[in-house]
């Protein structure tokens, strides 16, 4: 059932893994609660990639491409909507963060809690530097796909006129 995978959408926050009495699982931290799902972050990522007619790999690819680095890249779920890991995806603390305004206080050098603006608080296996320069990554990566689409736009508007004035 691919319904959990719609959970990652603008309104999503968080994705991570969570272990309980029923075993591996994903909780997913969003602006209207928090839910479990019954599949792994992974797996509930290339759903979400899926809808949008790509794969979590050819998302990945792009944004190596484009950031011209290989090492945990964050990439572009759908239209608006980016994510981040905080470590490989191989590792069970690993835990992505969506593309939202968020505050970070240190806890220690390998922990980080996220404050997002509804006082929604994560914490996160990971240093400060490394939420600060994903989170960087993210953006850049948001800003190229939004000037790439502006373009497409100015080019299909040329397109388009020149077509009318024939």
């Amino acid at each position: 059932m691919h319904c959990e995978s719609y959970l990652l959408d603008s309104q999503a926050l968080a994705l991570m893994a969570h272990k309980d009495d029923h075993g591996s699982r994903s909780k997913i931290v969003t602006l209207h609660g928090t839910y479990v799902s019954k599949k792994s972050p992974v797996q509930l990522l290339n759903l979400a990639c899926v809808r949008s007619r790509s794969t979590k790999l050819r998302q990945k690819q792009t944004a190596c491409e484009i950031l011209k680095f290989k090492q945990k890249p964050p990439f572009i779920l759908s239209e608006g909507v980016g994510v981040f890991p905080t470590s490989s995806s191989k590792h069970d603390t690993c835990c992505w963060i969506f593309n939202h305004f968020f505050t970070t206080k240190e806890i220690d050098k390998k922990t980080t809690e996220l404050t997002f603006p509804t006082d929604i608080k994560v914490v996160v296996a990971a240093s400060l530097h490394i939420i600060h320069q994903q989170n960087g990554r993210l953006h850049t990566l948001l800003s190229h796909s939004y000037q790439t689409q502006k373009e497409l736009y100015f080019e299909q508007f040329l397109f388009n006129n020149e077509r009318l004035n024939r």
